[in-house]
Formats: C-alpha cells, sequence, structure tokens
C-alpha cells in the first residue's frame, strides 16, 4: 500500500509525512530547540476491521485512539490499522527520514477519521496520543520531534521539557535558505550512537554538560537568524553545530560525524555553506545549506562518493485525511538536487 496505490475500498486513508532535523540533534533531548523540516515521504493508514496489528507502534497506537475517543470506539468493529512506509525505501534500502513517526501520527489519524472525527480538527490531541504511542514503542527513548514534524508539517521549532508533550511552533519557510539532502544509500541503526552518548553523558557529566550547553546555544542562534532571514549566519551556526556535534561523537567514542560525512562539510565549506548530519548521525542523511541556489545546486552535483542527493521536498500539510484528487502542492523552493 503505497501513497498513491493499493489502498481498500471502505475506511478513510490517512497519510502523514516524514521529517528532516535541520538543526538540535541531542540538544532537543535534553531540553533544546530543534527545528525540523516535514518531507514528502510519506506513511499511509487505515483502519480495518479483523486487522492484528502489524508492528509494536501500530498496536499502542490504536490502542491509545481508541480510549481517547472514548464511547465513540464502539462503532469501530475489533481490528487495527494497515500501515505502509514504503515511500520511505529507495532501491530497497530504508531512508532514515522518521517512517516509524509517520506511521504512529498516520495510525492514530485513521481511527480517528474511521469514527467520523477529522483529522484536521484534531491534529494536536493526534500528536500528543502518538507522541505516547511512539515513545512506548521505542522503550521511552526519543524526542518527539520528529513525530510532532509528521503531526503538523511544514517547517517546526520544537521544543521538550521532562516527560511532557513537546511544545510546537509552526516556523515561516525561509526563501533565503538553500539545502540539500543526502545520504550514504544504506541504513544505519542509530540506537548504538544514542546509547554511546548516554554512556559519556554518565562518565564525564561537566564535559557532556558543556557540550550540550554549546549545542543549544548555536541552535538558538540558528533559529535566530532563521526567522532574521539572514541566511548568512543561518549556514554559519549550521556549521558550528556540524562540528559541535563530531566533537560530541569524539567524546563518546560514537561515529556521529563519519568520514564521508567530513568530506561533504569540506566541499560544502569550500563553496560557502555548511554540510552535516542530519539525526543521530552515522552516515546516514546528510543536509547541506547556502545561501543561494546555485551553490546548493553546485554542492549536489559534486557529492563526494557513495553521496547521492535526495529528490524531496517540504511538504507543508502535515497528516491529513488523503483523497483520490489530491493534487501536489507546489515546490517550496527549499530543497534542491
Amino acid at each position: 500500500m503505497g501513497t498513491t496505490r493499493n489502498t481498500l475500498v471502505g475506511s478513510p486513508v490517512v497519510t502523514a509525512p516524514g521529517k528532516l532535523f535541520l538543526i538540535g540533534e541531542y540538544a532537543v533531548l535534553e531540553g533544546g530547540p530543534a527545528v525540523l523540516a516535514a518531507v514528502n515521504r510519506r506513511a499511509v493508514a487505515q483502519y480495518l476491521p479483523g486487522l492484528e496489528p502489524m508492528s509494536a507502534v501500530v498496536g499502542e497506537a490504536v490502542r491509545l485512539a481508541r480510549a481517547e475517543i472514548g464511547e465513540a470506539s464502539s462503532a469501530l468493529p475489533p481490528g487495527s490499522v494497515l500501515a505502509s512506509s514504503q515511500d520511505f525505501e529507495s532501491g530497497g534500502q530504508k531512508i532514515g527520514l522518521g517512517s516509524s513517526s509517520a506511521v504512529a501520527v498516520a495510525a492514530v489519524g485513521a481511527v480517528f477519521e474511521a469514527v467520523g472525527m477529522p483529522v484536521a480538527s484534531n491534529r494536536d490531541r493526534i500528536f500528543s496520543l502518538a507522541y505516547a504511542a511512539h515513545r512506548t514503542a521505542q522503550g521511552g527513548s526519543g524526542s518527539g520531534a520528529d513525530v510532532a514534524t509528521a503531526a503538523y508539517g511544514g517547517l517546526v521549532k520544537v521544543v521538550r521539557q521532562g516527560e511532557s508533550t513537546p511544545t510546537v511552533e509552526s516556523l515561516t519557510i525561509p526563501t533565503s535558505l538553500h539545502a540539500v539532502v543526502f545520504w550514504t544509500g544504506k541504513p544505519v541503526a542509530t540506537t548504538g550512537m544514542i546509547q554511546a552518548v548516554q554512556r559519556f553523558a554518565k562518565k564525564d557529566r561537566r564535559a557532556y554538560e558543556q557540550l550540550i550547553e554549546n549545542l543549544q546555544d548555536t541552535a538558538e542562534k540558528f533559529i535566530v537568524a532563521l526567522q532574521a532571514g539572514n541566511a548568512t549566519a543561518t549556514v554559519a551556526a549550521a556549521g558550528r553545530y556540524g562540528r559541535l556535534l563530531d566533537e560530541l561523537g569524539t567524546a563518546a567514542q560514537s561515529p556521529i560525524v563519519t568520514d564521508v560525512f567530513k568530506r561533504a562539510a569540506d566541499l560544502a565549506k569550500e563553496l560557502g555553506g555548511a554540510a552535516k548530519p542530519s539525526g543521530a548521525g552515522g552516515g546516514d542523511i546528510g543536509i547541506a545549506m547556502f545561501a543561494t541556489p546555485e551553490t546548493a545546486r553546485l554542492f549536489a552535483r559534486a557529492l563526494p562518493s557513495p553521496l547521492t542527493a535526495l529528490d524531496i521536498d517540504l511538504d507543508r500539510r502535515g497528516v491529513y485525511r488523503r483523497s483520490f484528487d489530491d493534487a501536489e502542492p507546489g515546490k517550496s523552493g527549499l530543497f534542491h538536487v
């Protein structure tokens, strides 16, 4: 069941986008801000009678959604959500753009729509439930920033304080910033890197806190520059953030910034831009940012092997009920290949 085919006749089809970190990796886990973009790789979900949960996150999403809607759930026959994230694959490999978060959001939305509760007017409730379901399925880890992006779409600032549901603020899409998303062509399991950072935090708390403080301060500067429309300062902050991620990885003995990503960062710097991992790192997804579209396209063409630029765009819609006459929105101008 892809995003435009193979859905079954019956209950409504709900879809939610993937995510891309611009800034805030690791810092967001300690209360710092993160900025993420929703991207047009989408999970698709549909409630089906008689179906068993296909994954832990789907099962938890359906359970929480049914509990939330209360008496209205009596209108639903026993079943679960059929969900697909094949839009997050390329050449048989999964791309690290937040497929499980998109599935969680789409699954909750599918239950709501199946009982006549529109996604469009219940977005906050859907986010809260999907966040709880995703966090439970992951054993309590994760910031929830990817879930927020799937729920609201567009460009968002996400802050999580303690165990509460993160706060989400929609940001204006910048016209002066131009980005390229790239990847190695191979998925990376990020659990080991996160665990290595956690071990470092326990071993040398003072050094860890200093690095996190530097990351948080740089993320704040990035956001100020982004909101001011200052592409040069935005790019400079992104470059500093990438270097700090490398410092964190070195301190934690974890390959957050791999050698090929360092070569990408050097190339971006030569062109007046900045390149960094997007997400936990380890050689999966990266993002490069520039002040002009020309330098962004030049970077995309000159990427060192095995990196390739991904053809993606900003998704402004977040989670929504799909119809078969949906028109694709126009290009945002933020991402280039």
